[in-house]
């Protein structure tokens, strides 16, 4: 795979500062230096994700956080939930690397619902609704998936980032025959009728990842009028007298600053262009003179923080064939993929994806409330690593198992109601922020994933899975004295296995330019300042239904074409 090309040296100014060279980041280094009349700067605090060959063989997403190329973030001890995790404490995994968290995901492509987008605009973001978007889905994608091509007319070919669908056992097809036999039909959960069972899509070409990094920057780094530099800490944004002029790094211990001529652009996301934000005085007023720091806006920097929450495994064992991805760098599925990119190993190893509706739900709003992914094998070691799970809580549970084969359903919670934050733990650019999801401090999301999980039971007991012979697996929390699988053991074992889907988003909400929970207007502009703008997934006023990366590269794009409409205004 050919290196990225990384500068040298940074120039003492460039018409646009991009800060962060995560998902977003790289999209607009791309659309923004098409444009040979303009001169890019990308900076990124971590490595070059070519340094590093594990991150492109898709089924290593499992073994790539807690690495280097991980912020590893940690929430604050939880209140409400987390109970079977170190401290109450969740691992939140951030990429500090190009292409950024999407780097280290699942490569889970999913784009929403159009009611999400819906909602967006009656939040106050104008511009931001389905059909206004679509484009911007459409220009990015090159769907390798042939019956969905012409379905609707909303996917797309020729587009940088790849989508494949993630099939490799006989569990695709069992989990669409499990979703028809309790009333779902198949269909695309990003098309218009979202709400069913599909084979689950992914960003992957040629058997390797398809992130942004590679999809997006690799094709432009020859461009002279680009620059992209590793390895920078953005400590600060420049701002004089309500203006953006650029940016404080440190690179090597050595402390530097570009100037940005046309604008400085956040794109470090949820968690790191809050931060920054707030170091540079823009945020929540009390807060940042508590820190010493001067106030230069006071916007609701690092409020309504959201994640989508899942629930570790509902597993069901078989004494049926043997399924490839209990196994997955087994020898016989190297030898596939060493051979044709294909197999087990050149996917997430899901292949089921659902939006589904419990009997929550309210009937006027359209939208599903669980997302269902159908793991095609048992929970591996790495998912204890990943999640800073108790050990008593993984041997009660999961431990154990040698030998034994199986599949693993994962509901999760699609419009959470709980909110968090982010704010900072100190002046120091260098230390962590406070991160504080406030999973399931709303009693209706513990309810909503307790009935998940039912439909999960159903699934795993419908005929599509008979010839497996799959068996629940009935192992109980620990310490519960109650009956077990009632509704309060469920609650309890929400509560206990929390799981985060690193989706964190809504930091920086745009919106209405009047509505005081809006930190950026619907062009993405910061609120009272000029030539900053932010463009990650900080911005969604909420969370879309599904995964969130696609979303994130769709914002991404239509920032670009708005960045660009500026320059000309000007």
């Amino acid at each position: 795979m050919e290196r990225t090309k990384i500068a040298e040296k940074v120039l003492p100014a460039y018409d646009y500062v991009i800060v962060g060279g995560g998902t977003a980041g790289c999209v607009l280094a791309n659309r923004l230096s098409e444009d040979q009349s303009v001169t890019v700067l990308l900076l990124e605090a971590g490595y070059d994700d070519t340094e590093f060959p594990e991150i492109h063989i898709p089924a290593k997403c499992s073994t790539l956080q807690k690495t280097v190329y991980d912020w590893n973030y940690k929430t604050v001890p939880q209140k409400h939930a987390c109970k079977g995790l170190k401290n109450q404490q969740m691992p939140t995994a951030r990429g500090k690397v190009l292409g950024g968290s999407g780097s280290l995901n699942y490569m889970v492509h999913n784009r929403g619902t159009p009611f999400d987008y819906q909602r967006w605009e009656e939040l106050g973001c104008e511009g931001w609704g389905y059909e206004q978007i679509l484009p911007y889905f459409l220009k990015s994608e090159n769907c390798l998936i042939p019956e969905l091509i012409k379905k609707d007319g909303v996917r797309a070919v020729g587009g940088p980032l790849s989508v494949a669908e993630s099939k490799f056992s006989v569990l695709a097809d069992m989990f669409l025959k499990a979703g028809e036999e309790l009333g779902y039909k198949r269909t695309d959960n990003s098309g218009r009728e979202p709400i069913g069972f599909m084979v689950l899509q992914m960003n992957v070409c040629n058997g390797r990842r398809g992130h942004t990094a590679q999809a997006f920057l690799r094709p432009a780094m020859n461009r002279s009028n680009l620059d992209i530099v590793t390895h920078c800490h953005v400590t600060k944004v420049i701002i004089e007298n309500k203006v953006a002029t650029g940016v404080e790094f440190v690179r090597s211990d050595v402390h530097h600053t570009v100037q940005a001529n046309q604008e400085v652009v956040l794109s470090a996301g949820t968690i790191g262009s809050a931060q920054l934000l707030m170091l540079s005085g823009i945020g929540p007023e009390k807060h940042l003179e508590s820190l010493g720091i001067p106030v230069v806006a006071s916007l609701p920097v690092g409020d309504g923080l959201q994640d989508h929450v899942m629930v570790f495994g509902i597993e069901f064992e078989t004494d049926g064939p043997y399924i490839p991805g209990d196994e997955v760098f087994s020898k016989e599925n190297q030898q596939l993929y060493n051979s044709s990119l294909k197999g087990p190993i050149a996917t997430c190893v899901c292949e089921g994806a659902a939006y589904v509706r419990t009997q929550r739900q309210h009937p006027d709003n359209p939208n599903p409330d669980i997302q269902i992914h159908q793991l095609s094998g048992l929970l591996s070691p790495a998912w204890k690593k990943n999640s800073g799970m108790l050990d008593q809580y993984w041997q009660a549970l999961f431990g154990n198992r040698e030998g034994k084969h199986g599949f693993c359903f994962m509901p999760r919670l699609s419009h959470p109601k709980s909110r968090g934050s982010v704010r900072l733990r100190s002046a120091n650019p260098h230390d962590y922020p406070l991160i504080d999801p406030n999973y399931l401090s709303h009693p209706d999301d513990v309810k909503t994933l307790v009935e998940g999980i039912k439909v999960c039971m159903q699934l795993g007991k419908t005929k599509a899975y008979s010839s497996l012979g799959p068996t629940f697996h009935n192992r109980i929390l620990p310490g519960y004295r109650g009956t077990p699988y009632t509704d309060e053991y469920w609650e309890e074992y929400v509560r206990s296995l929390t799981q985060t889907v690193y989706h964190v988003v809504g930091t920086c909400r745009m919106g209405r330019a009047d509505d005081p929970r809006t930190v950026t207007d619907p062009q993405l502009r910061v609120k009272g300042i000029d030539r900053l703008r932010v463009v990650d997934a900080s911005v969604m006023p909420e969370i879309t239904s599904g995964n969130t990366n696609a979303p994130t590269v769709m914002i991404a794009e239509k920032g670009a074409d708005m960045i660009k409409q500026a320059m000309s205004f000007r």
